[in-house]
């Protein structure tokens, strides 16, 4: 492939530098570490230069102002992709216009609803000027619906995929507290619908009749699971018609939070929508922070049934990790593999779950360090076993 030149915006954050090594290690790219500190972005630069010296520096450091078009536009001259990693999305219009002014491709590594309705305001314009803009990408947002797809691959006649995941990052949070602010704004923007019998419907907030209980295996065992509607999921039945059960549940092994926490933050930004989001934040960092358990790591799992070959089939796929962070980069990473390659360069507006090859994407997020389990069971009826 020929070599081309990514930019990625929060290059020298946790999430940027993993996947900047794993560019290096799969891909001839040329990489630009960018950020508003010219220090740490150098500093992070020379250091992933150093197996290439004294031959070829590939990393370059660069002052860029995500709040400012105009720092952006010149920080994207030349380049050919632009990944944003940062921490916050408060900027997506900003980098959204530099990157159509300068003729940019472009993919976020981001979970938030408003950013996700920025891009979509932009989406005619993206079109027009040709430009391929992948969003929704990591781990999820980004695996499930790519998972989903992967399962009915496995089946003549698929009618139910139900993705769920576990997550213990070990007290692990995001170094930057705005983007735990953030991360406690996108609370606003929960909701909880699932699709059964052909149509969606907004999941019981005040029983336990929509969670959903799974084995997530020997790692974290059977847990029970919220409903949590990512948009990635919501075209699913349009894109397998033949589904009539999906959805995306998640378990958390911190239950102070789960059960006690993540109720009071919902409860806080109802009265208090602003002045409640940083006393909270700082009240889920404590919390993780002080009652982290093992064992540490994120899984992912489809739990699918349908047809092959005339008879019924059930599939059980898992993907685990023990990094969080790294299980976020790896589908970025196996992403931007095909769109080099040039399968995916596909122009307009794409959720990163509905526009890889799915069998390749669970291929390379493999080989890239994610373990792996599938089980198939012919005659199986797998609500008997819930």
């Amino acid at each position: 492939m020929s070599q081309k030149t990514i930019l990625i915006l929060g290059g020298y954050g946790n999430t940027g530098l993993a996947l900047a090594h794993l560019l290096l290690q799969e891909t001839n790219a040329r990489l630009i570490l960018a950020g508003r500190n010219r220090k740490k972005a150098e500093n992070s630069a020379y250091h992933l230069n150093i197996p290439f010296e004294p031959n070829e520096k590939r990393v370059t450091g660069l002052v860029a102002d995500a709040a400012n078009v105009e720092s952006l536009k010149q920080a994207f001259q030349g380049v050919d992709f632009v990944v944003v990693a940062s921490g916050t999305t408060n900027y997506a219009k900003e980098v959204i216009t530099a990157a159509l002014a300068i003729g940019v491709d472009y993919l976020d590594v981001q979970y938030s609803r408003e950013k996700l309705e920025t891009l979509r305001a932009w989406k005619d314009d993206i079109e027009q000027a040709g430009r391929c803009f992948i969003t929704e990408a990591g781990f999820h947002p980004g695996m499930p619906a790519a998972l989903v797809r992967y399962a009915a691959t496995f089946f003549d006649c698929m009618d139910q995929a139900v993705a769920s995941s576990v997550v213990n990052l070990g007290g692990t949070l995001p170094k930057s507290m705005d983007t735990l602010y953030e991360f406690v704004e996108e609370f606003k923007n929960y909701d909880s619908y699932i699709f059964k019998e052909g149509g969606w419907r907004e999941a019981s907030s005040t029983t336990m009749r929509d969670m959903y209980r799974t084995d997530f295996g020997p790692e974290f065992g059977k847990r029970y699971c919220a409903p949590m509607l990512l948009e990635e999921m919501v075209a699913l039945p349009e894109i397998i018609p033949t589904l009539r059960e999906t959805g995306f549940y998640i378990a958390d092994t911190n239950l102070v939070a789960s059960w006690g926490l993540f109720p009071l933050i919902m409860l806080g930004l109802k009265f208090w929508p602003k002045r409640a989001v940083k006393p909270l934040g700082k009240l889920l960092y404590w919390s993780y922070k002080l009652l982290k358990a093992p064992p540490y790591g994120v899984a992912l799992k489809v739990e699918a049934h349908g047809e092959k070959d005339g008879k019924a089939k059930d599939l059980e796929i898992i993907l685990t990790h023990k990094d969080g962070y790294m299980f976020t980069v790896i589908p970025v990473a196996a992403c931007l593999l095909q769109y080099l390659e040039g399968s995916i360069q596909k122009q307009g507006l794409w959720m990163l779950g509905h526009l890889v090859d799915p069998t390749r994407l669970i291929y390379d997020v493999e080989r890239l360090g994610a373990t792996l389990r599938t089980r198939e069971q012919i005659g199986f009826s797998r609500d008997s076993a819930h």
